[in-house]
């Protein structure tokens, strides 16, 4: 299965802020496939969909982030799961994700324009 991480600093980090985009093969073990400079950093709106929809041309079934907003989630629906690495060092993210230790996300992270996601009763 390929596996998407945008990644900064050797942590994983959200679509639209992620330095480089990192697209693994995982199955026994884990191999990078490819490295490359995340698209959201020249986009001007929904930044974070532009790094999704490059990693799924390349073939991602799944990915790995720290966050994920409505419009990412959309974009996502039915096309590959998002499971959350939050703070987890890349390595760290894709052990547990073998493991089946890491939450898939079923809603967004934050709201629009990262603002807090607010639960009212």
């Amino acid at each position: 299965m390929r596996v998407a991480v945008p990644v900064t600093g050797g942590v994983v980090d959200g679509p639209g802020e992620g330095e480089v985009v990192r697209i693994y093969e995982v199955g026994n073990d884990v191999k990078l496939i490819e490295e490359y400079e995340n698209p959201a950093k020249y986009a001007m709106a929904a930044r974070g969909v532009h790094m999704l929809k490059s990693a799924l041309e390349r073939g991602a079934e799944a990915f790995i982030v720290a966050e994920i907003g409505p419009p990412g989630l959309r974009y996502l629906e039915s096309k590959a799961k998002i499971y959350l690495g939050k703070g987890y060092p890349v390595e760290l993210a894709l052990e547990r994700f073998m493991k089946g230790e890491l939450p898939e996300i079923k809603e967004p992270t934050h709201g629009h324009h990262h603002e807090r996601k607010v639960n009212r009763f």
